[in-house]
């Protein structure tokens, strides 16, 4: 009777793995072929930064602007004026009139690491990023979400995970969360989206 019960459940539990699987290869498959037609994507943003052990949450928002192939900017308007523009090989953090360069793959920080993994996920290649670090993909109702983790444990690693969260309807990144191993949690949302795609 015993041996019965345990081969009906992993009967029934097989078609679940294997559609899960399918699931996620569907994701990363979809997203790279929608995220091949936009030109350009921009909307508005709020950040939220807090710590942990502290009752302190410093909220940020402004406008992004995605160009394919070029860069990604961030205009934060509240509660200061500072511009962040990244592409493929720096990341440019303007202030007043000073703009301070710096080079993208010598940066060990929050912010380096979100902008390249924004940068994986505006193109669609999010898949590319598990040759250093370890993804978690879930199906969860309307939205697909993924956890990114880095591979090995270094002490250089700034944080411990980040947290994406895409919608179903049209696989928009809609949530970036970033935890910090320093404490720090900081949360991006995304809305008012407008798409142009390739013609």
């Amino acid at each position: 009777m015993n041996i019965k019960k345990l081969i009906l459940l992993a009967t029934l539990a097989f078609p679940v793995t294997a559609w899960s699987q399918a699931t996620e290869e569907q994701f990363y498959k979809e997203l790279a072929c929608i995220s091949r037609e936009i030109e350009t994507l921009s909307g508005s943003f709020t950040q939220t930064k807090e710590f942990r052990s502290l009752d302190v949450k410093v909220v940020s928002k402004g406008k992004f602007h995605y160009a394919r192939n070029r860069e990604i900017r961030f205009d934060y308007t509240v509660p200061y004026e500072v511009g962040l523009v990244v592409d493929d090989l720096t990341v440019k953090i303007t202030s007043g009139d000073k703009t301070t360069t710096y080079v993208l793959k010598d940066q060990k920080n929050a912010m380096a690491e979100m902008a390249s993994i924004m940068n994986y996920c505006m193109k669609g290649l999010l898949y590319e990023l598990k040759a250093g670090y370890d993804l978690a993909y879930a199906g969860d109702g309307p939205y697909h979400r993924v956890i990114v983790k880095n591979l090995k444990e270094d002490p250089a690693n700034v944080f411990d995970r980040i947290d994406l969260k895409f919608t179903r309807e049209n696989y928009a990144l809609e949530e970036m969360v970033i935890s910090e191993k320093s404490g720090y949690i900081t949360t991006y949302v995304f809305g008012n989206l407008a798409v142009n795609v390739a013609r």
